[in-house]
């Protein structure tokens, strides 16, 4: 039989293992991203003896082609360490805000390596590579979705289907955090357009051809049916 103390000595050690867990996880896909960055640059200015203007000019294209290569090194090796270490949050329920439980520490890891690379894809915002970073990782994408940029998104509660805008700075959750940590799938259909700054709360099913509007906010559980115009906070019908 286990005492009260007991049991939160052991959440105690459990929740530190794992965060020494996530750091180390954190420091590997980071470390292997950023490698083939930093050997790039290193082979090819010293293989090249240049100086003055042509130095400057090759330097330039370099810092791109390095952008480029940091981008998809990183997008791999993170969706390596998501998928090995099995850290996809796609369990609906409500679990604890702390570490020793299992579903929590999936997700904070998740988002460790997820949120940094997909802020560093939506610097040049590229919608395709968006695309299929988030299907490496969990999220159920149609085809010709198309992700404006800075949008905040749960991808492994999140179903897209084809054809749909998302608008730039839109907000589509899967979690929320209330008293305890709420996991809900958000499903948005096809050829949906959703406007720039909205606010989609866990639990939201969006039908086909919903046109919803600039800055609107939808609460938790609501249904927007098919073919219809949703505008305001909260969303209502536009007739």
């Amino acid at each position: 039989m286990k005492y009260s103390g007991e049991e939160n000595k052991i959440g105690g050690i459990a929740g530190g293992i794992r965060v020494i867990l996530l750091l180390l996880i954190a420091i590997l896909a980071y470390g292997i991203g950023l490698f083939p960055a930093l050997l790039f640059p290193y082979l090819i200015l010293k293989w090249i003896n240049l100086s003055g203007v042509s130095l400057i000019l090759i330097f330039s294209i370099l810092l791109v082609l390095d952008y480029l290569l940091l981008m998809f090194s990183l997008l791999f090796s993170s969706a390596f360490f998501i998928n090995v270490f099995k850290l996809k949050y796609d369990k609906e329920g409500e679990y604890r805000k702390t570490l020793d439980d299992k579903m929590a520490f999936k997700f904070t890891a998740y988002f460790a390596l997820y949120y940094p690379v997909y802020k560093l894809i939506n610097l040049f915002s590229l919608p395709p590579i968006k695309s299929f970073y988030l299907r490496l990782i969990g999220a159920k994408i149609g085809k010709n979705v198309f992700l404006a940029g800075e949008e905040w998104l749960d991808p492994c509660l999140l179903e897209i289907g084809d054809n749909t805008m998302i608008g730039g700075r839109a907000m589509i959750l899967g979690h929320i955090a209330e008293e305890k940590l709420v996991l809900k799938k958000t499903k948005i259909g096809k050829n949906c357009l959703i406007g720039g700054e909205t606010f989609i709360m866990p639990g939201v099913v969006i039908e086909d051809n919903v046109v919803l509007g600039a800055k609107s906010f939808v609460p938790k559980g609501m249904k927007l049916e098919k073919g219809k115009t949703y505008v305001g906070i909260p969303a209502r019908e536009l007739k």
